[in-house]
This record gives C-alpha cells, sequence and structure tokens, in this order.
C-alpha cells in the first residue's frame, strides 16, 4: 500500500495535491474495487461510476487505471460521453423533438448509442483472448464545443482481455421513476427514453455512486471543465453558453439521484460516495 500511495502521489497532476485525496480517496476506493475484482476471479469485471459532471470523474477512472497498471492487472476505461450519438444523429433528434430543451444538446437520455456502448461493454465482459477492440471516443470540441464522435482511425485500439472496465458517466444507473411523479411534460419523453439503458446496467458488476451533496456545484465544477479543455487551445463554449447547458441537468440530478441510492443497477458490490464542493469524500465507507 504504501509504495502504491508513493508512486500515485509522485504521478499527480499539478493543482491535484489536496490534503486526503490520496489517503482517503483514490486508495480506499481502489482496494474496495481490487479485493471485488479478486472475487470475481475472472477477466472483464465492469464497474459503473456515477459522479457528477465536473466532478473529477475522468481524472478518478485515469488514476485507477494506473493504480490496477502497478498492480499487474490490466485496467480500461470509458466514458458514456464516448456513446454519444454523432452530431448529424443528434441535429435529426433535435428536429424529432423541437419543444423539448432536453433533447437540443447532447448529454440526456436519449441522445446516446445505447447499442454501440452495449456491444462495446459485451465485448469487454466476454474477453475473447487475443482479439482487439476499438474503443469509440467522443470529440467535445468539435462543432464549437457542441461535439461530435471523434473520427474512428483516431479510436483507441485494445488487446483483449482485460481485467477491469471503468464506465463512468454522470446518468449511469439513473433509472425510470414512476410516471405520475413526472411533473414536467418534457422530462417525461426523458423518463421513458431513460428505460433503454437497463442494456448497459445488466452489463455492470459493482456500481460506484459519488455523490454532490448539493447539486448546483455541477455548474460551477462544468465551467471550470470546459475552462481546462480551452486552455489547451480546443474550441469551446461560452461562459454563458455552458451555464445554461449545465442548468439544463439539475432537474435530472434532483429526479433521479435519491433513487440511485435506493434502486442501485447492481445487486450487489454497490457503494456511495458523498462529496462536497473540493470534490473530496465527506466520509468514504471502506
Amino acid at each position: 500500500r504504501q509504495d502504491l500511495k508513493l508512486k500515485l502521489e509522485a504521478s499527480l497532476e499539478p493543482g491535484l495535491h489536496q490534503p486526503g485525496l490520496v489517503d482517503l480517496y483514490y486508495l480506499p476506493l481502489f482496494f474496495h474495487l481490487y479485493k471485488q475484482l479478486i472475487t470475481y476471479g475472472q477477466p472483464g469485471f465492469i464497474v459503473g461510476i456515477n459522479a457528477p459532471q465536473g466532478g473529477g470523474k475522468s481524472t478518478l477512472t485515469s488514476y485507477l487505471v494506473q493504480l490496477f497498471d502497478w498492480s499487474g492487472l490490466r485496467a480500461v476505461t470509458l466514458s458514456i460521453d464516448d456513446f454519444y450519438l454523432t452530431r448529424a444523429e443528434q441535429v435529426g433528434l433535435a428536429a424529432d423533438f423541437p419543444e423539448n430543451p432536453y433533447l437540443q444538446q447532447r448529454g440526456y437520455p436519449g441522445t446516446h448509442d445505447v447499442a454501440l456502448g452495449a456491444e462495446i461493454l459485451s465485448r469487454l465482459k466476454q474477453a475473447d483472448p487475443g482479439s482487439r477492440l476499438l474503443l469509440p471516443r467522443y470529440d467535445k470540441s468539435q462543432h464549437q464545443g457542441q461535439g461530435d464522435r471523434a473520427d474512428p482511425a483516431l479510436w483507441p485500439e485494445i488487446a483483449m482481455p482485460v481485467d477491469i472496465v471503468l464506465v463512468e458517466g454522470w446518468m449511469l444507473g439513473f433509472q425510470p421513476v414512476a410516471p405520475q411523479v413526472v411533473t414536467d411534460p418534457h422530462l417525461q419523453q426523458i423518463n421513458k427514453l431513460l428505460g433503454q439503458y437497463t442494456a448497459w446496467h445488466s452489463l455492470l458488476d459493482s456500481f460506484v455512486y459519488i455523490r454532490p451533496d448539493d447539486p448546483a456545484h455541477v455548474l460551477e465544477w462544468r465551467s471550470e471543465a470546459e475552462e481546462r479543455m480551452k486552455a489547451k487551445g480546443l474550441p469551446g463554449m461560452s461562459a454563458s453558453e455552458v451555464r445554461a447547458y449545465a442548468e439544463k441537468f439539475l432537474p435530472a440530478y434532483r429526479m433521479y439521484g435519491p433513487q440511485l441510492a435506493h434502486t442501485p443497477p447492481v445487486s450487489q458490490g454497490f457503494l456511495q460516495i458523498d462529496i462536497g464542493k473540493n470534490r473530496l469524500p465527506l466520509d468514504i465507507p471502506v
């Protein structure tokens, strides 16, 4: 454990050296998943991770992959963003539901290629020895920040099998609620579309719910994430555009988040971690 701690601390990006990040968050979560993987006993162990937009899930999963690599295990990470519809398909979806503000841009249930995601996760779980697999990627910088699926020539190719797959997303694990509790008619359509995502949930072996103590933190976090992307020289949305974009997701956090804690998409291996505005755990029960 001490060796992993030292390696991880030495590899942290500038700005990530927060007290407690390694000892109280990254390492305990790694060992929690490591024990589950050893118990599973075969390749293709798939972990779903729900964390808010801008809440650090991509950074977290990248370091978890590194920790598994240092432990002699092969890990890959995917985002549900990698399964977004192409830009052309998204424009078509928006045209099909012109009155629904939640379907005018990527993000909400209905804006993903659910079949593509299920195919990729199924192949990762089957883990055919000696085979190779292209992992889809999405480029959020295209079309002035509106995004598009990256050219398949740019998709990373991996050798199979892999031991553990970390799948992260802001709405992963969300499940439809009773129709009568959905008062917004536009969200009623979203609630129906959400039922398709059981195709992903059925492939998960474990699940981690990283819950913000206040969903409104997402507004600030998402703005920071956009600014980091633009600081790298990539085009992105303006400050007003990204705030308007992020605000549209608050109703979903408030509607589906509380239910996730009580009805997770896995029958065992569920862990909830509450985080504060600084993106650090308020407490980690592992």
